[in-house]
């Protein structure tokens, strides 16, 4: 049982061709391409730098929020197990 399989590519098939091959074209699209990618390394370039931002002040303050936090629920934690006493107005 051989099965011989015709190749689709006939002379003057345009089905495996729909637009024909041209050097114009081609460059054309090369040519928006390239000052696309020159447009974009330009703009890059051109961006300001992000300032210098001293963010100490936000990071010591975050720290001594989270630290109060954990303080207050470490004391109702204590109260709750009877080991404080709970007539702390932040313990009730």
């Amino acid at each position: 049982m051989d099965v011989v399989l015709a190749s689709p590519t006939v002379a003057g098939a345009t089905f495996w061709d729909p637009v024909p091959f041209s050097w114009p074209i081609l460059l054309i699209l090369a040519a928006i391409c390239l000052l696309l990618t020159l447009a974009f390394v330009v703009w890059t370039v051109l961006q300001p730098e992000e300032p210098a931002v001293d963010t100490t002040a936000l990071v010591d303050d975050a720290v001594r929020k989270d630290r109060e936090r954990a303080a207050t629920i470490r004391r109702r934690l204590d109260a709750d197990t009877g080991r404080a006493d709970t007539s702390e107005p932040e313990l009730r």
